[in-house]
């Protein structure tokens, strides 16, 4: 499910059964595995690999991935609204805070 408001640019694949909120901006270069959540106003910016089963809160931003060396998010994991994800995140972790830091 894409609801209303949702900006998505080139490049860009969305696993099935996915759901992007209203308000999200999805920019280049990014995957959205299957199952997985973005809240309303998510920001997530070029070369994100999001995993399976990730849940991201409301207004959280998830940028600074490159080329040579793709941000990813991995399965399971939960992201806290409004925070910063500028690092890589390890499976089923939950965090939170800007910059985003391990919760649990």
């Amino acid at each position: 499910m894409i609801y209303p408001g949702t900006v998505i640019t080139t490049n860009t694949a969305v696993g099935p059964y996915a759901q992007i909120n209203a308000g999200c901006t999805v920019s280049h270069d990014v995957h959205l595995g299957e199952f997985s959540t973005l809240s309303p106003g998510v920001h997530v910016a070029g070369h994100v690999c999001i995993g399976r089963d990730v849940f991201v809160g409301t207004g959280a931003n998830i940028i600074n991935g490159r080329p040579d060396n793709l941000l990813s998010i991995g399965d399971g994991a939960i992201i806290a609204a409004g925070a910063c994800v500028i690092n890589s995140v390890e499976p089923g972790a939950m965090m939170a805070g800007v910059p985003a830091t391990r919760k649990r």
